[in-house]
This record gives structure tokens, sequence and C-alpha cells, in this order.
């Protein structure tokens, strides 16, 4: 009987300790949430007339200089739309750095990259060293509450 008893010792220890990494795990992704909800990436135009600020939730901001207003409306409509996809694909390489920072034995930040390399035709610049992982290796809960 006793060896029965030590047998189910170790595994509630061994359930304690799940229990405590699942915890840790949890505070790990709530940090990681807070991170990628307050960042903001700005992209402005080759001839400064466009600035665009984007999050995690899409565009919150653009900005237009006097010289914008002095395009045409192509002119202005394609500064825009280059612009506004800069600042949207910095803000997902900065989201994949956060995720690769928590995950990483995720492969987020390359996937991003290669995603972004397909849609653009070349390579971006170098994202910034501190970013994110997968979405297949988030939480439900975290997924459900992004904006789109």
């Amino acid at each position: 009987m006793p060896a029965d008893l030590d047998d189910l010792q170790r595994k509630l220890e061994a359930l304690k300790e799940a229990g405590r990494r699942a915890e840790e795990r949890m505070g790990d992704f709530g940090r990681m949430r807070e991170e990628i909800s307050a960042l903001q990436a700005s992209a402005t135009s080759a001839d400064r007339s466009v600035t665009v600020t984007a999050g995690p939730g899409g565009v919150t901001d653009i900005q237009f200089t006097a010289d914008a207003l002095r395009q045409t409306p192509t002119q202005l409509s394609d500064t825009v739309m280059s612009t506004l996809r800069q600042a949207v694909a910095e803000a997902a390489r900065m989201q994949a750095e956060i995720v690769q920072e928590y995950l990483p034995d995720s492969d987020v930040r390359d996937r991003v990259l290669r995603t972004q390399e397909e849609l653009f035709g070349a390579a971006p610049a170098d994202p910034p060293s501190e970013m994110v992982d997968d979405e297949e290796d988030m939480p439900d809960t975290f997924l459900d509450n992004r904006r789109y």
C-alpha cells in the first residue's frame, strides 16, 4: 500500500506542477496581449505628404500635409494605399516579433515575413528584433479579442 500512496503523491505533485505551468503561461499570454494591444506602427510616404498609423486592429490614423492636397485624386489614392500597406505590414511584423518572443519554438515571424515577401514581391526591411509568433499557437480567447 505505501507504494500506491507514493505513486499517488507523485501524480498529485505532477498535476500541481502542470497547473503552475499553465497559470504561468496564461500570465505570459496576458502580457503578450497587452504588448500587442499597445503597439503602433507608422509609415510616411516618400514625398512626406501622407502618414498612416496602424495597430493590431488595423489603421488607427491617417494624416495629410498640405502637399497631399496638391496631388491628383489618383496620385493621392495611390500614395495613401501604398503608405497604408507599409504601416499595416510593419504592425504585422511587430506583432509577429512579440508572439515569437513568447513562443520561441514557433515560426510565426518567418511566416509573416514570407507572406509579406510573396504579397509585396520583395523582402521587407529588417523588422525590429523583438517581435511575434503564429496565430495557430494562440489561445482562442486571444484571437477572439482582436479587432478587425
